[in-house]
């Protein structure tokens, strides 16, 4: 199984690092011989989609910088995770910018992958928090792209910090287990 996680949080060791390193624990225990990619988009120059529509009429991006390198990554991928904190009620810009590009690659790019969807907000109340925003936008790309939205885990770090909270933490490591 060959896995890309997506931290789209701009802290490389905030809570949502914690919780996707916990599940990705749980992904090597339950299969040692997975191959794991990380991206820190925070670390990626990506620009923003400038919707010229180059890429529907040549079939890539026109723009230049590192989503030429990650392209391949998602490409080979069996499962993608996308893991962001939640902002002003939505996912991060740095995760929004990337899944903008994605409109460059043709459909069947995304054929037969899975994807999983990891949260962490600072309210006591996931209904008021902004995270249905982040899965429902999760939701319609994947309809869009026919990726199989498989996992979804939406911690709060009102109480505890993720690093804190081991049952966040062991639910976490407990679900990358069950994806493979």
């Amino acid at each position: 199984m060959n896995v890309l996680t997506i931290l789209g949080s701009p802290r490389s060791k905030g809570n949502t690092a914690h919780i996707l390193n916990q599940f990705v624990l749980g992904i090597q225990h339950a299969d040692s011989e997975a191959e794991i990619n990380h991206i820190f988009l925070q670390n990626k120059n990506i620009k923003n989609c400038i919707g010229c529509n180059s890429c529907q009429r040549v079939g890539a991006c026109v723009l230049q910088d590192d989503m030429n390198d990650i392209y391949p990554l998602i490409k080979n991928a069996d499962v993608l995770v996308l893991a962001t904190p939640v902002f002003v009620f939505n996912m991060t810009a740095q995760l929004k910018g990337f899944l903008d590009r994605l409109y460059a690659v043709d459909k069947e790019f995304f054929k037969e992958k899975r994807i999983v969807l990891l949260t962490t907000y600072g309210d006591s109340n996931e209904a008021s928090s902004g995270v249905q925003n982040i899965v429902n936008t999760i939701r319609l790309i994947s309809e869009m792209l026919s990726i199989q939205f498989v996992q979804n885990i939406n911690i709060s770090t009102y109480d505890l910090q993720c690093y804190e909270n081991e049952k966040a933490l062991n639910k976490a490591f407990e679900s990358g287990k069950k994806l493979v």
